[in-house]
């Protein structure tokens, strides 16, 4: 069961534990909170550096299945340069988790697409092990995962793992890990996988659109270009789902950055619908 949160803007104290290189600029981060909290796929923390600042992170890793919350940071800014800066153990604070999950119960006894573009497989991780681990609740299940080049591609091992599943499953079972598919933009004499951009594979056989579900998340352009493309090819909009990000200051719902339309991205999200997107006019988080 989550702790209560007694209160919202105190960060409860954390050790990093390891970090491990994961590309040239972006790095993992294994954490252990002094006081151990549950959280759902989805969701996502702030964190605080002493002297630097605070950011919201996607948390990556499954509740009760990975022993410590890991955090996927890329390098973009001042508090991520610092954080790719220090070593293990290092003190941070976290506030949460917030924000709302992806609606995985609603997705159970349908066929499943995740699409992660880059650093979208990072909130994509966590609501994947859930599914590949109760893959009997659900019809098939395809991920097409699309990076810049072979060497870019996050998290190999977990990528390799559904596979397997999935081929075992393909081999004597109808349910399972249908496909899975690297798109590359760019070739490669390494490339082992499809060459081009993850909006050109959205016609996976065997995936019955008008009633399956699809979680995306990746690239503003490549988000945008996908949820309108599996609207176009029947999928209800209110089974298209996709994490949104936005310059937020407090996570939750008080400092107004993330506000639009009647809707806070940090607490009514980050999780939307592309209905709610169209709605709201959320494009621009």
């Amino acid at each position: 069961m989550k702790s209560k949160i007694k209160d919202i803007y105190l960060p409860l104290k954390a050790e990093i534990i390891e970090i491990v290189d994961m590309t040239s600029d972006i790095k993992l981060f294994r954490v252990k909170p002094i006081r151990q909290f549950s959280y759902k796929p989805g969701e996502f923390i702030m964190l605080s550096l002493w002297g630097k600042g605070e950011i919201p992170i996607s948390i990556t890793s499954t509740y009760g299945f990975h022993r410590y919350i890991e955090l996927c940071i890329r390098r973009v800014g001042y508090i991520t340069s610092a954080l790719h800066l220090i070593e293990p153990p290092a003190k941070i604070g976290i506030r949460g988790p917030f924000g709302n999950t992806f609606p995985i119960e609603r997705a159970k006894g349908k066929d499943i697409l995740f699409f992660a573009g880059g650093l979208g497989i990072v909130p994509l991780r966590p609501l994947i092990h859930k599914v590949m681990n109760e893959k009997s609740k659900f019809k098939r299940i395809a991920l097409i995962c699309g990076s810049r080049n072979p060497h870019d591609i996050l998290f190999k091992d977990d990528i390799d793992s559904w596979q397997k599943k999935g081929l075992q499953l393909i081999l004597g079972v109808r349910k399972g890990l249908q496909l899975l598919i690297h798109t590359i933009e760019k070739k490669d004499k390494s490339l082992q996988g499809k060459v081009g951009l993850v909006t050109g594979y959205l016609n996976i056989p065997k995936i019955s659109f008008k009633n399956a579900y699809a979680f995306i998340c990746g690239p503003p352009v490549m988000i945008n270009e996908t949820v309108k493309s599996l609207s176009t090819m029947g999928m209800n909009e209110d089974n298209i789902f996709t994490s949104l990000e936005a310059h937020m200051k407090c996570g939750v719902g008080k400092c107004g950055h993330c506000y639009a339309d009647g809707k806070y991205i940090c607490t009514d999200g980050p999780i939307f619908s592309y209905a709610e997107i169209k709605k709201h006019n959320l494009y621009g988080h």
